[in-house]
């Protein structure tokens, strides 16, 4: 079987190297190099365009072009080909800065050039193409991430467009009883928190907070997973217990057919009203704050009993639901862990005393900026705007 031919552009104007270097690929019978030999920069130029050539020797000084800049017009014009730098004396360093911008080796001119050039310009040769191979891959890797950040980028948009923007009213008197607010931080492109309100009735509004385990795309998936099974509970989503346990089992079964390991938590509340009463049931999840502003108090809703597991653990949970009275001007704000897990520089989490404190020194403050300001009060105690997780915070605001 014959060996194909190596085809090798010689740039060269020095008649003997230029021999020596034939000389020493002849001898090479084997091999079976094809020499091409010019001795301008221009020429090579030209047989380097529309010539397939699998190797450049080139000689940095030549008649029309001096030093590196010899190199640097060559590789230009001919980047697929692979370029050894033949130095002379004193050449060395130009051809060492010719090797750092893109050659493949570089050898000093004279009588030693026989022993070393038929290896140099094979590997040459192989790791050029091996080059240009990685080069491929990360071409075809840049366009694969751009692709998936654009779908990144929809899902995120998606993601924001699903969050509620518009709440609902609940008019008494021709005045709306209830106000809504929220701040959401995603701390990834995706995330699993995310929370709902919902109009149940006349005098009867459902607020739910949901943070799925971890984040980004499997918290996002599961999050999504989660709202599609709200729906189906609609007809039970006045008594939370119930609501809870219901979307817990939904939730346990679909992630067992699917043999995902995975858990949210959540804590739904019903604002009644008519019966000035707030219903609640917890799954996991951070206590709401109750601020009762005319009273001048901030405490938790309390969850008595054990705690409770988050939905989908354990598919047989069920959920109790609690009772609390509802004042005017008193506010309900739900709230995931991102927010009050925040560390500072010796590792000590803000912590939930740290932030009913700083409620309770705004009671008198709206519920819209009362948000935003513990959520700085958080990043102030971190040292950083940024959270390691998703951040989301409700509140709801009795306003007759």
């Amino acid at each position: 079987m014959s060996i194909p031919s190596i085809n090798v552009l010689l740039v060269e104007d020095d008649p003997t190297d230029a021999l020596l270097v034939r000389a020493a690929l002849g001898a090479m019978l084997d091999a079976g190099f094809e020499v091409v030999t010019v001795d301008h920069l221009d020429a090579a130029v030209r047989h380097a365009k529309y010539e397939p050539f699998d190797v450049i020797l080139l000689d940095l000084g030549l008649p029309d072009s001096q030093g590196i800049e010899s190199f640097e017009h060559l590789h230009s014009a001919a980047p697929e080909i692979p370029i050894i730098v033949l130095s002379g004396l004193g050449d060395d360093e130009i051809a060492l800065q010719a090797v750092q911008q893109g050659g493949q080796d570089y050898l000093p001119k004279g009588q030693g050039i026989g022993e070393l050039l038929p290896r140099a310009i094979r590997y040459a040769i192989e790791r050029h193409r091996a080059q240009m191979e990685r080069a491929r891959y990360a071409t075809i890797l840049k366009k694969k991430n751009a692709s998936l950040e654009e779908e990144f980028r929809m899902a995120r948009e998606i993601q924001q467009a699903l969050l509620p923007h518009h709440y609902p009213e609940f008019l008494t008197h021709q005045v709306n009883a209830l106000g809504f607010a929220h701040f959401y931080y995603p701390a990834a492109t995706l995330n699993g928190d995310f929370f709902i309100v919902q109009r149940l009735s006349d005098h009867q509004a459902g607020v739910l907070i949901c943070d799925v385990m971890g984040h980004g795309v499997r918290a996002a998936l599961i999050g999504a997973l989660t709202r599609g099974l709200i729906d189906q509970f609609i007809p039970i989503a006045t008594q939370p217990g119930k609501f809870l346990s219901a979307l817990n089992h939904g939730l346990s079964e679909t992630l067992k057919q699917a043999e995902i390991d995975a858990f949210a938590t959540a804590f739904y509340f019903v604002a009644d009203l008519q019966k000035r009463e707030v219903t609640y049931a917890n799954a996991g999840h951070p206590s709401a704050m109750l601020l009762q502003r005319d009273a001048g108090t901030a405490n938790w809703l309390c969850v008595r009993g054990n705690s409770y597991p988050p939905l989908g653990l354990l598919g047989d949970a069920e959920y109790p639901t609690f009772h609390s009275p509802l004042n005017s001007n008193d506010s309900i704000v739900l709230f995931t862990d991102g927010l009050y897990e925040a560390e500072n520089s010796l590792g000590h989490p803000f912590g939930r005393e740290r932030l009913l404190t700083a409620a309770r020194r705004r009671l008198q403050t709206p519920s819209a900026k009362l948000l935003k300001e513990l959520v700085q009060e958080s990043q102030k105690f971190s040292g950083t705007e940024e959270f390691v997780d998703d951040v989301c915070l409700v509140a709801m605001d009795v306003m007759i």
